[in-house]
């Protein structure tokens, strides 16, 4: 067993606060509860039907409860269970603000990566549970929702746990249904289960308020998700390929049951023939600017304003307008909304807290961006931005990572196409897995002297790989009174609607932000579009 240890009471502490934050999310105030069962199955316990109830301010009125019951790790013990159901001052359940699930690998079951991609998919968050020395042999999985979900008759579940445990695809239903807090071992029939700390779940230093708000669970989502998963004959192919969507899993298995229901046959003949359509368009964080799922890197000489620029979307990217609002901009083209519902997370290697908050203030008056993350480049001892990002996979939907500027992220010489190359394979992967723009901020060599966006493309300082690596380079210079901004490199069709040409902008150093000079004053040295190169051939 595990002793309670100063590091397991502020794990506990957070978790409560987490929940706490997540209740008050979808309107609910009252108390939950710490229980031990009346029964000894699934989990042993030496005092049976325990209850302590608690509010938002009695945190350390529940770690002392704990340490009571626990016996500081030593058997008999009863480590207690947390009921997350929200109750009134007449103990009348009313509901919760989060959707939660235990799984455990059990016997020779083996933890599989592919079991957290589902849950990461259906919007929760999720962290390994060790038993004894055996580390990953389960998931602890905790979702956020937006409005109170109602209480079923076990008392100690809402609706949601069911489906996404069954999703996570774990064969420990007697477990699935219970709360087990961070920092503690409890005793089942199948071994001790620990989640060691809370942190993994939700990061220290993160804010939690914002984390809460950006990460949610659609309810009607988990309900259509366990359908498929099933309808799928709970296959892990079949269910990443065909999606979620009830409505084409009749026309989805039809290729399926074709190949006798065998899923090593049906992934062997070509299985994408009978995925519903792709998608005919490219998708766009800034439409014409910046694609989701690569790599854009912002390249400009000194004075052009990039860090603004950068900071500036990531914090228009994390507000969420109301309908009557107008669109907002970025370099003169709109920014795609539907494309902008998870945190939006700014490194700044740079620029110091107040710097930032300072521009921020002036992007964000109001403090409205609520799923901005802000960072510096500690990432603790032997740690870079590549193992960072790997514990922010577990984040089920970001929409935006900003780095500002490169060199202050990299492990070593900016000129060591080693070092970069091993910098781009960490950002790369994250872009690509979680399908979110990457934005790069890069200097240029000194002295440069730009006359053309498609100069910068050979400027970027240090190594070819700053060059090779980027699907996209936004090149940026001054010229006079006016900034010029364009694409220096591009690997995207123009069909796919990325701009062409050079755009010319006004400062406007008081909001921080660069005005596109309207009509074709703004634009220069654009390609033809599709009705001038009609009305030529029409005159030839």
């Amino acid at each position: 067993m595990t002793e309670f240890t100063d590091i397991s009471a502020k794990s506990i502490k957070h978790e409560l606060e987490t929940l706490w934050a997540a209740h008050a999310q979808a309107g609910l105030k009252g108390q939950m509860s710490l229980f031990s069962q009346t029964i000894q199955e699934p989990w042993r316990s030496k005092d049976p039907g325990v209850i302590f109830w608690f509010g938002p301010d009695d945190s350390d009125k529940v770690i002392e409860e704990i340490k009571k019951y626990y016996n500081d790790g030593k058997l008999p013990n009863t480590p207690l269970l947390l009921n997350p159901i929200v109750h009134d001052e007449n103990k009348k359940a009313l509901g919760s603000g989060v959707v939660w699930a235990t799984g455990f690998a059990l016997g020779v079951d083996r933890l599989h990566e592919n079991q957290r991609e589902r849950v990461s998919g259906l919007g929760a968050l999720s962290c390994y549970f060790d038993r004894g020395d055996v580390k990953q042999v389960g998931l602890k999985m905790l979702g956020f929702v937006k409005k109170a979900l109602p209480p079923l008759e076990d008392g100690i579940t809402v609706a949601g746990c069911h489906e996404l445990y069954d999703v996570s695809g774990f064969k420990s239903e007697e477990y699935g249904r219970f709360y087990l807090l961070s920092g503690i071992s409890y005793l089942g029939k199948h071994g001790s289960f620990r989640q060691p700390n809370f942190f993994d779940l939700v990061p220290e230093g993160t804010e939690i308020k914002k984390i809460v708000a950006s990460q949610k669970v659609d309810p009607k989502f988990l309900a259509d998700a366990s359908f498929c998963w099933n309808a799928y004959d709970r296959h892990h192919s079949l269910y990443i390929k065909f999606g979620v969507d009830p409505a084409k899993v009749e026309n989805n298995l039809k290729f399926y049951n074709l190949c006798a229901r065998d899923i090593e046959l049906f992934d062997a003949t070509g299985a994408k023939h009978a995925h519903a359509e792709t998608k005919a368009e490219f998708d766009f964080l800034v439409k014409g600017w910046i694609p989701r799922g690569a790599i854009c890197v912002v390249g400009a000489t000194g004075g052009t304003g990039k860090s603004s620029l950068a900071h500036n979307l990531a914090v228009k990217a994390a507000i969420d307008y109301r309908p009557d609002e107008p669109r907002p901009t970025w370099l003169g083209s709109e920014i795609d909304l539907k494309n902008c519902k998870g945190l939006c997370i700014y490194f700044s290697g740079e620029d110091g807290p107040a710097i930032v908050h300072a521009r921020a203030k002036v992007f964000d008056p109001e403090g409205r961006a609520n799923r901005v993350m802000f960072q510096r480049t500690d990432f603790g001892e032997g740690g870079t931005i590549g193992t960072f990002l790997k514990k922010l996979m577990k984040l089920p939907d970001v929409s935006l990572i900003v780095i500002d500027p490169a060199r202050k992220y990299l492990t070593g010489d900016e000129n060591d196409a080693g070092v970069v190359s091993e910098f781009f394979e960490a950002i790369e992967e994250f872009a690509i897995r979680k399908h979110a723009a990457m934005v790069v901020v890069h200097h240029l060599v000194k002295g440069a002297k730009v006359k053309h966006v498609s100069e910068i493309y050979d400027l970027l300082r240090g190594s070819q790989v700053f060059i090779d690596r980027p699907r996209v380079v936004v090149g940026m210079y001054n010229e006079g009174q006016y900034t010029v901004a364009g694409l220096s490199k591009n690997n995207i069709p123009p069909q796919m609607g990325m701009i062409q040409g050079e755009r010319l902008y006004v400062r406007d150093a008081a909001r921080l932000e660069l005005v596109l000079v309207p009509g074709e004053k703004g634009i220069r040295n654009a390609n033809l579009t599709e009705e001038e190169i009609e009305a030529l051939k029409s005159q030839s």
